[in-house]
């Protein structure tokens, strides 16, 4: 399975009626494609007007298939040359490879902390190794939805951990078992060199659709 992401800025001058465009265009995709299309906000860890939306794809195939209807559906189009205005920045598209999951199943989480970071040189199939086991430990501390992507394009090395919970009583969970999780220390002492120092940044996204 692959996640698509295109992420951009909301024109911070009008960020509510933006957010709203970002909505309403995710509805005309969703009806065109066929795919289900989430729009997430940033709410830590990046710039405020900070949004992406989201689907999943069994293939790069099925993208391309998708992105093919948009382009021949005239009022998507048409919806395109009007509210382009009222994003701040060029979009940019990505696509993560998803490595290993528990809980994806049952749909897109109301909230998710997105954690990556980027392999050393030399290290890519050490990093994927211990991503997946990771992200197997936390699904089981924490009981939520997870997952760990690698990126298909984009900086090469590039990992993801994603946490989903539908309350922020189950983000508070994260933390604690983060705080008091012994096991989960000792993991992250294993992740020593793998990784770019400082590459690693977190953010938390919540679901406006």
């Amino acid at each position: 399975m692959y996640i698509f992401s295109r992420a951009t800025m909301l024109d911070r001058h009008q960020q509510m009626a933006a957010a709203g465009a970002a909505v309403e265009v995710a509805g005309m995709v969703s009806s065109i494609t066929g795919l289900s299309v989430n729009v997430y906000l940033t709410r830590y860890g990046q710039p405020m007007n900070s949004l992406r939306w989201s689907c999943r794809l069994e293939s790069q195939a099925e993208m391309q298939a998708a992105t093919e209807k948009l382009l021949a559906d005239g009022s998507y189009v048409e919806w395109v040359g009007k509210h382009s205005h009222m994003f701040e920045v060029a979009p940019t598209d990505m696509l993560a490879n998803v490595i290993s999951s528990s809980g994806m199943e049952a749909g897109p989480s109301a909230f998710y902390t997105v954690l990556t970071a980027t392999a050393a040189n030399g290290r890519l199939a050490d990093a994927v190794a211990f991503g997946v086991k990771a992200q197997q430990f936390v699904a089981e501390a924490t009981k939520l939805s997870t997952a760990f992507t690698t990126n298909v394009y984009g900086a090469f090395g590039t990992v993801t951990w994603l946490t989903g919970a539908n309350s922020m009583e189950g983000i508070d969970s994260i933390d604690e078992m983060q705080m008091s999780n012994s096991g989960y220390h000792e993991l992250v002492k294993e992740a020593g060199d793998m990784f770019v120092t400082g590459s690693g940044m977190t953010a938390l996204i919540q679901k406006i659709n």
